[in-house]
């Protein structure tokens, strides 16, 4: 490496060290040579995300676009970790994980909205969900090496793609054509942590068809709270409150009479502890991946196809231990011991079963796999025109293991008289029998869910007029949803079958109203699309969802663009159907369940709350419009700009009024869910077809109210932001120079629990108003070296003080992370060898203080400083 690039080098390294945002692109780190040797847009026969007719992009909307080659110098060994590197998605510079405490999902949604609003798709083709809660899309699993592109379009996409298509859709398009075989393998290790992925492709390309096969294993440890240093419970000092529990190891004793006791001498104090110290932050994950996708064509007009992928992932969750309080045990246990100078013949016990346990943790395990399988028929006809006719099957099961405590046998054991049936709340006394008794709750479930599509397509031009041709692409589909759980929980059983048709029509419709045969001044090109779509649901009905798209190129190398559009999310088959559970809330613990009723003043009254499903659910409906630009100028070929206006309403939004405190009973919007003074007729149908949770219906006392909890379509939300995404490389003698900066600035985000209730700022509940990215780097020969710096501004919400509460602002999260790659010698063993060395978060940044939550203001990466090493291999 000569002079000027050793000082290039040591530029871009200090920039890196000291964490600036060089001017940089974030979503494409693709260097001069690897980029845009062909975009899938110049390609005639490929469908670009955000359209239904070939070789065109979609009109009116931005397209974001990860490409291979910025994939490979990410470093990302998944799906969800590659996505963690994009500043819209809610996921940005966080570190990948089931959402819901590893209940299936990984989904991050767009623009700070809720992660079903977004739809994943592979190959633009529907996914299966892997959850246990939900039923729309998961995102898929898709070995390293095969993945070519991830394209994303933060817009509304309903009148393309149906339901979910809200923010915008994220799509995983595979390779198909690979000749020979790859292979990589990284680890890497941080505090606490390590992680290692190894996989390979192998594939054949002989002109008039292709095969590749893709697999990939990975694997990490756990992160558990007490392994963050940073973390801290106690916010007395900031005005806050003390969140540590005082339900621990050691037992807290309460005789109410004014003193609390602390085990194990019981003398007046207080145990206290953290109960998220054993949690997990990230699990212990193992995951499995194949992609299978061969193609061939069979005559010229006709090329059969097919793509499987297939993941097993297998998670094990660190979950907190269920604390139990208010266990009465009296001088007839064995192992009582009254406080000193008391002598109570009782005490309240709080306690946390560590010692029944034999840990400080419950592990829960989640093992999910999946299937998504479609193939299909490419048919050229008349024209230009061409049919696709395809069908999927995508399969998926959960199985769950969450261990738990059977509280009537532990109350049982508090009311033991002999050392081999009494409970023994200071030590490890209790017998083998009765722990294994009290152990003897688990919750076990099997869940599996099916998607079966099939669809037909035809697209092509319909007509020529001087600007270029009239493109239109019409079709229909049918899909079956089903969803079936078995298990139980506590001895209960849950057993769900739900099912749905989909029977969808959509049309779309390109107009080049000015072109290369008709272009003039201030019109060098100008494109109309009209799309839209109908759906069919046997469940809820029918919804009607138009677009409208125009992008003006005024002159060559300035895109204006705008669109406009219905967008919805269909209830998710559990949102109908999923048990309903009935709770008993005894007229004196009201306040523990949200359940007190204003208009009864002290007198409360004993209360039934339904949870779960609701067959009278419909659609999430969004309107959404966009104008944007796109630069490329040229005077200067090698910059590239966008800058996107959105603005979204977001109505319908399905929710529960749980937890809405006296808001549930003056909201007028929740005036039907309120039911005082049953009668016996309403009562009945009440807790009909229903599952008993807390109490036998044989014995149901008096009951003063009802309150139907179940999902509803109360929620609106509006947002509108800018995303922008800036680019710039350059030919330098030595090799090039190149990067960027992209990002999400949120202006407005707004949100009503239900039509009816007052606006709150969301800005001002915890989602960050901007997230930026920045890339800088430089290839000389076979080395490329690049520095990303990851921004999020602080956070603001709300946390508890002593008298209520406050808003509090944390300050912003910043990380810097590092890429190295270098490409061996063609010579001998060396060929084909590329040797890659990655640091994420390089000063191992501490996440902000907010007095609340861990002390942590915003989502973060719990990993910290990541150091790996990969060696990429072509045979």
């Amino acid at each position: 490496m000569g002079h000027r690039a050793r000082l290039l080098c040591r530029t871009a390294l200090a920039v890196a060290a000291l964490g600036l945002p060089a001017a940089a692109h974030a979503q494409s780190a693709a260097t001069p040579d690897q980029a845009e040797s062909g975009s899938a847009e110049a390609d005639p026969e490929i469908v670009v995300t955000g359209t239904s007719i070939r070789g065109i992009p979609p009109t009116g909307s931005g397209l974001i676009s990860v490409s291979r080659e910025d994939a490979r110098l990410i470093g990302a060994a998944s799906t969800a970790e590659l996505l963690a590197t994009v500043p819209q998605l809610n996921s940005f510079n966080t570190a990948p994980r089931v959402s819901n405490g590893g209940l299936g999902s990984f989904a991050p949604g767009l623009r700070g909205l809720p992660t079903a609003a977004t739809l994943p798709l592979m190959n633009g083709h529907r996914l299966i969900s892997g959850s246990t809660q939900q039923t729309n899309p998961d995102y898929p699993f898709i070995p390293e090496l095969a993945i070519e592109r991830v394209e994303i379009v933060a817009d509304g996409a309903s009148a393309i793609y149906g339901s979910e298509a809200v923010a915008g859709v994220v799509n995983f398009i595979t390779r198909t054509r690979v000749s020979g075989l790859e292979a990589n393998v990284r680890y890497g290790m941080a505090d606490d942590f390590h992680a290692f992925n190894a996989g390979a492709i192998f594939g054949q390309d002989w002109g008039s068809g292709s095969f590749v096969a893709a697999y990939q294993y990975q694997e990490n440890s756990n992160i558990t709270g007490a392994d963050r240093g940073y973390r801290t419970l106690d916010f007395r000092a900031v005005g806050g409150i003390d969140t540590r529990s005082a339900v621990c190891p050691d037992a807290n004793v309460n005789l109410f009479a004014g003193t609390i006791y602390a085990a194990p001498g019981l003398a007046p104090g207080l145990n206290t502890c953290d109960p998220r110290g054993p949690v997990d932050l990230m699990p212990e994950n193992r995951t499995h991946s194949a992609l299978v996708s061969a193609r061939q064509q069979v005559s010229g007009a006709v090329t059969l196809w097919a793509d499987i992928l297939y993941s097993d992932r297998r998670d094990v969750v660190q979950a907190a231990l269920p604390g139990q309080t208010f266990v009465l045990i009296t001088a007839a246990n064995p192992f009582f011991r009254a406080p000193p100078g008391t002598g109570s013949l009782f005490g309240y016990f709080d306690f946390r079963p560590d010692r029944l346990v034999g840990a400080d943790h419950f592990d829960q395990t989640f093992r999910v796999r999946t299937g998504n399988a479609t193939a299909g028929v490419d048919i050229g006809l008349p024209g230009a025109f061409k049919a696709n006719i395809f069908g999927s099957f995508n399969w998926s099961r959960n199985d769950t293991f969450q261990p738990g405590i059977n509280t009537t046998a532990l109350t049982a054991a508090a009311a033991g008289t002999t050392m081999a049936t009494a409970l023994d709340p200071f030590g490890y006394g209790t017998s083998p029998a009765v722990v294994a008794a009290i152990l003897d709750n688990p919750t076990d479930f099997v869940n599996r869910q099916r998607t079966r599509i099939g669809a037909l397509k035809v697209d092509g031009p319909l007509a020529g007029l001087p600007g270029g041709a009239v493109k239109i692409a019409v079709g229909a589909e049918y899909r079956r949803e089903t969803y079936m759980q078995r298990g139980q929980s506590g001895g209960v059983g849950f057993p769900e079958d739900l099912e749905r048709n989909v029977q969808s029509l959509y049309g779309e419709l390109f107009v080049p109203i000015f072109g290369e045969g008709n272009a003039a001044p201030m019109a060098h090109s100008l494109a109309l699309s009209l799309s839209g779509r109908y759906d069919h649901y046997s469940d809820f009905g029918s919804t009607s969802n138009p677009k409208v798209g125009l992008t003006w190129e005024p002159v060559e190398g300035i895109n204006l663009r705008g669109s406009y559009g219905h967008s919805f999310r269909a209830p998710g088959l559990r949102d109908l159907g999923s048990t309903v559970g009935s709770y008993y809330s005894a007229a004196a613990l009201v306040d523990a369940f949200g359940a007190r009723d204003p208009s009864r003043g002290a007198a409360q009254v004993n209360t039934i709350l339904l949870y779960g499903g609701n067959q009278a659910l419909t659609p999430e409906t969004a309107r959404t419009w966009s104008v944007g630009a796109d630069l490329r100028p040229k005077f200067a070929p090698n910059l590239s700009a966008s800058v996107t206006l959105y603005d979204i309403k977001y109505d319908n939004v399905i929710g529960t009024p749980s937890g809405l405190g006296a808001l549930l009973f003056s909201d007028p919007t929740f005036a039907a869910r309120v039911i005082r003074n049953p009668t016996a007729a309403q009562l009945s149908a009440a807790i009909a077809n229903t599952v008993p949770f807390y109490f036998t219906f044989s014995a149901v006392p008096t009951i003063g109210n009802i309150l139907d909890l179940r999902q509803g379509n109360f929620g609106v939300r509006k947002t509108n932001g800018i995303d922008f995404d800036i680019r710039y490389r350059q030919p330098m003698g030595f090799g090039s120079l190149f990067g960027g900066i992209a990002g999400n600035y949120i202006l407005n985000y707004r949100n009503r629990l239900s039509p009816t209730s007052a606006e709150s700022n969301s800005l001002d509940a915890g989602i960050p108003r901007a997230t930026a990215r920045t890339t800088l780097g430089f290839t000389a020969g076979p080395v490329t070296f690049v520095n990303f710096v990851n921004h999020r501004t602080g956070v603001t919400a709300s946390y508890a003080t002593p008298t209520g509460s406050s808003l509090y602002g944390a300050k912003g999260y910043t990380t810097v992370d590092l890429r190295l790659s270098v490409r061996l010698p063609d010579i001998g063993r060396a060929k084909g060898i590329e040797l890659g060395l990655q640091v994420n978060d390089l000063f191992d940044a501490t996440p902000p203080f907010f007095p609340g939550t861990d002390g942590i203001g915003g989502a973060y990466n719990p990993i910290g400083r990541y150091a790996a090493m990969s060696l990429r291999k072509s045979f």
